[in-house]
């Protein structure tokens, strides 16, 4: 059986390649070449910037993460749903950890719109543990954060399209409310103790991967203008008259070709706008959030980061200078040159958290609800109370 001959669609395959191999590695060298014209257009002109990173300088910080779980049991889904805290004093290479908080929910639900439904809880958790975070009188650095701040319809279920309202649970519909409604708050109490809106309040940001065509279609004028840093107006100008060239050579490519370790690139106030009317939290949307993607080492992944406040704003307290500022605490406190590199609160958090995706806690709770109905436990117990209550 060893020695089978090549199968037919095999066959074409090979063939396939060793023909398409010459029209690709053409295709591949003409982008790299219109990289190599565009990239440095691009960085003279303020696309890019560089970033001083100072790792000696004390850090207090809390990073946030959230994560979960479930399985299917008794014709529903068992869930877990977690999220952590972890809280990291730095200053150069000492580092002290200074609390770890955790938020836990297991329950089962129908299959109705499970998946977002386990999704509302991790972030009633996570949102549970930003709330005590900001009941001290002293605040950290920064907050980092694994989530958006803006919720749009990725997160609403599909049964609360318009005119599903009368074919919607309504559990349903009021446990999104009451998520909706815990996030609203929060940004109100909160949103004017943090930088920019207060210069000595914490950062908050939100980071993860992604995204990098974002800085390039903002220049093109797919999205908003608005940006503290300084571009030169040739550059908008390139990216306008040579869009064609920049979408065949791939956004993301030409930006991976200009973005550097150290680097960071300009930042651009989102668009909420466009998004559907019932994103929120509203706090958030209204006032405005800034957004960059910086590369902290050689072996690591672009990060993108998000902000609260708007590019005037942040014109306020220092404009590009505070941003580098954000972006090279980011960079100090990312400790390892690794592909999914982020900074170490955040990593802590992350590696803590992970615990709730080990299958094996769910099967022990379906174990255990299983041994329970079937030694009629829920039972035994209502019936014990009825007992009492008529002795």
């Amino acid at each position: 059986m060893s020695n089978q001959e090549p199968t037919p669609l095999a066959q074409e395959m090979t063939a396939q390649i060793q023909l398409g191999l010459p029209g690709t590695v053409g295709k591949l060298a003409r982008q790299l070449r219109e990289v190599d014209r565009i990239a440095p257009r691009l960085k003279e002109g303020g696309v890019v910037r560089k970033v001083a990173m100072v790792r000696d300088q004390k850090r207090r910080s809390v990073g946030l993460s959230h994560a979960r779980r479930s399985i299917h049991a008794f014709g529903g889904v068992l869930y877990g749903a977690a999220a952590v805290s972890h809280e990291l004093t730095t200053e150069g290479a000492d580092l002290a950890h200074t609390g770890q908080l955790s938020r836990m929910d297991v329950g089962d639900l129908s299959f109705l719109e499970y998946e977002k439904r386990i999704e509302w809880r991790c972030l009633g958790a996570l949102y549970e543990l930003l709330e005590e975070i900001f009941e001290e009188d002293e605040l950290p650095d920064y907050v980092l954060l694994n989530c958006p701040f803006v919720f749009g319809l990725q997160l609403y279920a599909h049964v609360l399209e318009e005119g599903e309202e009368d074919r919607l649970d309504i559990f349903l519909k009021d446990e999104l409310e009451a998520l909706k409604e815990r996030i609203e708050n929060f940004w109100i109490r909160n949103r004017s103790r943090c930088f920019p809106y207060n210069p000595a309040g914490p950062k908050v940001v939100s980071l993860h991967t992604g995204r990098l065509n974002e800085p390039l279609k903002a220049l093109e004028g797919k999205g908003l203008m608005k940006s503290p840093d300084h571009i030169d107006p040739d550059v908008e100008n390139l990216m306008r008259n040579d869009w064609n060239d920049v979408i065949s050579v791939g956004l993301e490519r030409l930006l991976l070709g200009i973005l550097r370790p150290s680097y960071r690139t300009a930042a651009f106030e989102r668009e909420y706008g466009k998004l559907d009317y019932r994103a929120f939290p509203q706090e958030l949307k209204n006032s405005g959030t800034l957004a960059f993607h910086y590369l902290s080492g050689l072996r690591a992944d672009p990060v993108h980061v998000e902000t609260i406040g708007s590019a005037d704003d942040w014109e306020a307290q220092g404009g590009s200078e505070a941003i580098d500022q954000v972006a090279g605490d980011l960079m100090a406190l990312t400790y390892f040159d690794s592909k999914k590199a982020v900074p170490l609160p955040l990593w802590y958090a992350q590696q803590a958290v992970q615990v709730v995706k080990k299958k094996r806690i769910l099967e022990f709770y379906k174990r255990e609800t299983l041994r329970a109905m079937q030694e009629e436990q829920v039972d035994q117990a209502w019936m014990a109370g009825w007992e009492e209550d008529n002795v």
